[in-house]
């Protein structure tokens, strides 16, 4: 059988790091679990990895690529319908990668690249990808604000987004399942609700009163 390739090895730790995070707990995996699981010495993990915070940069890493992915490419909402859809796309990526965000502040204390990297991948590119969101609902007649409100708005839409599975999991027992990504979905659109205009408001409380009515408490 052929040597398996340096590459090959790498993205099987990551991957595997990354379901093992997520099913058992970012602080119930060590990198001995990691290498049992994938039945490899702990030294040829050593070999990609100096330890399990590189292993974690490189999934916040991933996980960066495929958010600002979807925000640049994803068809902005022209609708109600389309911008559940919408923040729906945007907490499939965040569940890919939950356990980033079951303790994110015990994360970023932890690791001072990461939390660079994180103030970086929040200040200079989904800020201004929020604020674009913002600016075209509002083009479009779905809300109506202006630039103060669009900057308080995003922040806001960020700052529930980001701690919403720590938040809901802490509400029931310290599990996630995917209804828990859905109370998020809720949870940050109504922060649109004193924004929406007239002619779209009986269709957004259709669609908050179907989130609730599909994932209740």
């Amino acid at each position: 059988m052929a040597k398996e390739s340096r590459p090959n090895t790498y993205n099987r730790i990551v991957d595997a790091s990354l379901m093992l995070f997520n099913t058992e707990g970012e602080r119930n995996i060590s990198t001995n679990h990691i290498a049992s699981y994938l039945s490899i010495s702990p030294g040829n993990l050593y070999y990609h990895f100096r330890n399990k915070d590189e292993i974690i940069m490189q999934l916040f890493k991933r996980y960066s690529v495929e958010l600002l992915g979807y925000l640049r490419e994803a068809e902005l909402p022209r609708d109600t319908s389309t911008m559940k859809t919408y923040m729906v796309g945007v907490y499939d990526v965040m569940w890919k990668y939950r356990f980033l965000f079951s303790d994110v502040n015990t994360l970023l204390a932890r690791s001072a690249e990461l939390l660079g990297e994180h103030n970086d991948f929040t200040r200079a590119k989904v800020s201004p990808l929020l604020n674009k969101l913002l600016e075209e609902l509002t083009a479009i007649g779905l809300i109506q604000t202006d630039a103060v409100a669009r900057h308080e708005l995003a922040l806001n839409m960020w700052l529930i987004t980001k701690y919403w599975f720590d938040f809901d999991s802490s509400l029931h027992e310290h599990q996630l399942t995917e209804a828990s990504k859905y109370r998020g979905i809720h949870q940050t659109l109504s922060l649109l609700r004193p924004f929406v205009c007239s002619p779209h408001q009986a269709d957004f409380s259709a669609i908050m009163m179907q989130l609730v009515a599909d994932n209740p408490e």
